[in-house]
């Protein structure tokens, strides 16, 4: 759940999921590096869940999030997921700074 409701905000912010090569530069993506989840209440199977996702940290390379999920109101979980910032090249992932237009992006859900 949290892998959609990040590719949701990347989407909302104009960030492709799906990147694509752009002026011959290798494309972005973004790997999870690590992941947790807090539970602090019962959610069962079909419960409609609201998750609010927000960008808790900004590294050179990283993006950290923070999602609260929540039922009819109600605090049900806290997760966190890190994202490290990776060109596709031909030899496979290289960690690469975050570029500026993306950075200032994540600013505004900080």
């Amino acid at each position: 759940m949290m892998e959609s409701a990040e590719h949701e905000m990347l989407r909302s912010l104009g960030i492709s999921v799906l990147p694509k090569s752009v002026d011959g530069e290798d494309p972005i993506s973004w790997p999870r590096v690590a992941a947790n989840c807090d539970y602090q209440a019962a959610a069962h199977f079909e419960d409609l869940l609201q998750i609010d996702v927000s960008v808790s940290k900004i590294g050179t390379s990283s993006v950290s999030y923070l999602f609260q999920f929540s039922r009819d109101g109600s605090h049900v979980a806290k997760g966190t997921l890190t994202a490290v910032c990776c060109r596709l090249a031909d030899s496979g992932l290289l960690k690469t700074a975050i570029p500026d237009d993306v950075r200032k992006l994540f600013e505004k859900h900080l």
